[in-house]
């Protein structure tokens, strides 16, 4: 996952050239999805200049999707449903620019506020309709330092039947040592997912022992009982929030992983219908998701992403995690 900062025209080019090639680079997009990539990325870019005064293109590309993500802190869009409709334009354009997105997207959500800024998500696909939808599933932003070319942060997550399980890992400082111990950290979440949190976070504990160590959390959501499961060690966040209001932030140990763990303990918490975001200490503390109406429910990438441009320091690397907790 990379950010394109998108503040004049000369940087749509170069939006839409790091946009394509991650698509080229994906297993199976053809020159024609790769096509519509770069459209997509020049739409939305285009956007950021003529509407907002600029903002970010985030680009993620895996598992044969690629998502788009602009961020704007402009004025805002008062009626989203009418900007998507084709010849609608406050800049004297076509008015094609969301609307054709959105025709390109597999998945397409945009969220705005007046005098807030707005946030749109596209996801493009190869056109494989065996391919599953994913719109409610978790998602995340994970973005290098500015000046870092590798994020000492991850994430990682596996759903089954009866739930799902989140990983978040922040390598301690950041650059190639950082990427280092949170890449060991992923691993270990991949060989054992299957455990309970504390389970899982002790053998990542061992399997970080090698490297620097870092900050990890582990939430477990179980659809039936309707609770989280959660363990950590260090500063991740990890935060419940009720669709009707209402926030429970979770516990974590103090302790570095890898290195220092007194207690490695797991903690369950009710949740009702709504969502679990975890951050890590790259993107501040002091947030609250109702400051956004609306925001709650949507897509998880729109949740995250708003988060991120909001509340990331810009002196470390930041990401942000979103998933429902609720099956849908």
């Amino acid at each position: 996952m990379f950010a394109v900062t998108v503040s004049d025209s000369t940087q749509v080019a170069e939006a839409r050239r790091r946009a394509s090639s991650a698509a080229a680079a994906e297993s199976g997009f053809n020159e024609e999805h790769a096509a519509q990539v770069a459209l997509a990325a020049t739409e939305l870019s285009t956007n950021l200049i003529k509407h907002a005064n600029g903002g970010q293109l985030v680009v993620n590309a895996e598992n044969r999707r690629l998502g788009l993500l602009a961020l704007d802190r402009g004025p805002g869009i008062a009626d989203i449903d009418r900007c998507l409709a084709d010849g609608y334009s406050t800049a004297g354009t076509r008015g094609n620019g969301l609307g054709a997105v959105r025709r390109l997207a597999r998945s397409f959500e945009a969220v705005s506020w007046p005098g807030r800024g707005t946030a749109v998500f596209a996801e493009i696909s190869p056109g494989d309709e065996s391919w599953p939808d994913k719109a409610t599933g978790p998602a995340a932003v994970v973005l290098a330092k500015p000046g870092e070319t590798v994020s000492g942060d991850a994430w990682s997550s596996h759903e089954d039947a009866a739930g799902v399980t989140l990983f978040v890992v922040d390598g301690l400082g950041h650059g190639t040592e950082a990427a280092v111990a949170a890449k060991a950290a992923v691993g270990q979440f991949d060989t054992s997912r299957h455990d309970p949190p504390a389970e899982i976070l002790a053998a990542v504990h061992r399997a970080m022992r090698h490297t620097r160590g870092g900050a990890v959390a582990v939430a477990r959501v179980e659809w039936d009982s309707a609770t989280v499961t959660y363990a950590g060690l260090g500063n991740i966040v990890g935060v419940l929030i009720g669709a009707g209001g209402g926030e429970r932030r979770m516990v974590s140990q103090n302790g570095t992983a890898g290195h220092i763990a007194r207690r490695i303990q797991s903690f369950e918490y009710p949740c009702s219908d709504g969502v679990l975001i975890m951050h890590s200490d790259g993107v501040a503390t002091s947030w609250r998701l109702d400051a956004y109406p609306g925001l709650i429910k949507a897509h998880p990438m729109l949740v995250a992403g708003v988060l991120y441009r909001d509340y990331n320091r810009e002196r470390d690397d930041a990401t942000v995690v979103v998933a429902r907790t609720r099956s849908a």
